[in-house]
């Protein structure tokens, strides 16, 4: 799979937006494939392994969030749900299930395309090639190709912008990382549509998987007016926590 050249995944319950969709994914290069309920779009995952997947949230039967979360359950391609739900909680609550990105409706053609074009990228960014290929502490022990988290000795499951979170923070372990660099690291220097509360609101999410007490986190601090770090067990640290 190439980012100019991928198997794409539609799942909506509306025709119009199915084959407009479709059409628009097409003329850009891409090989979609349509399903216009959740479980028939479950059924064509598992049948022709799609590289990602457009999924509206609002459905009859299995809606966009069952289906995302099933597709997490065995899969981390990217996710983007396409919707008409715009509120912020309806946001977070889309991006809470797992997915990558959010388009809402009615959407520009070159936004869907650039967007599409901007999770293939992402998905396919080789790893750094110093970097090591996995993390152990006290507390976590990170296999960053099999993309599997430990802690204290019990397996977690997180999002692929979860783990990506995680491993940009413990690959820079004791270092304060911006908002705005973990953006980058995360989401991509060519990010859309990401803010400051997309980065507080997933750096709070893996908290809620690592930490003993979210609400006092030891591991996972806020350094005040500057950013975030990971700081590894007994390690001496300033930092003002929150």
């Amino acid at each position: 799979m190439v980012a100019n050249c991928a198997r794409i995944l539609i799942v909506d319950d509306e025709p119009d937006i199915l084959e407009l969709v479709a059409t628009r994914l097409e003329m850009a290069g891409h090989e979609p494939l349509k399903a216009s309920t959740g479980e028939d779009g479950l059924r064509a995952f598992f049948q022709h392994k799609p590289d990602l997947a457009l999924i509206d949230i609002d459905m009859h039967g299995m809606d966009g969030i069952e289906l995302c979360g099933r597709i997490r359950e065995v899969s981390n391609i990217p996710v983007i749900f396409l919707t008409a739900l715009g509120a912020e909680h309806d946001k977070v609550r889309g991006l809470a299930a797992g997915a990558d990105d959010y388009i809402v409706k009615p959407f520009g053609r070159d936004e869907l395309v650039a967007r599409v074009a901007a999770a293939l990228r992402r998905a396919t960014l080789p790893s750094s090639p110093s970097a090591p290929d996995s993390y152990s502490d006290e507390v976590l022990t990170i296999d960053y190709a099999a993309h599997r988290v430990t802690v204290r000795g019990e397996e977690i499951k997180l999002s692929p912008l979860e783990f990506r979170m995680l491993a940009a923070l413990v690959r820079n372990a004791g270092q304060v990382l911006s908002q705005e660099r973990l953006i980058d690291l995360v989401w991509g220097a060519d990010a859309l549509e990401t803010s400051p509360d997309s980065v507080r609101l997933y750096v709070s999410y893996v908290r809620g998987k690592i930490e003993e007490n979210p609400r006092k986190p030891s591991l996972l601090q806020t350094v005040r007016e500057f950013g975030y770090r990971y700081v590894r067990p007994n390690s001496a640290s300033g930092a003002n926590a929150a």
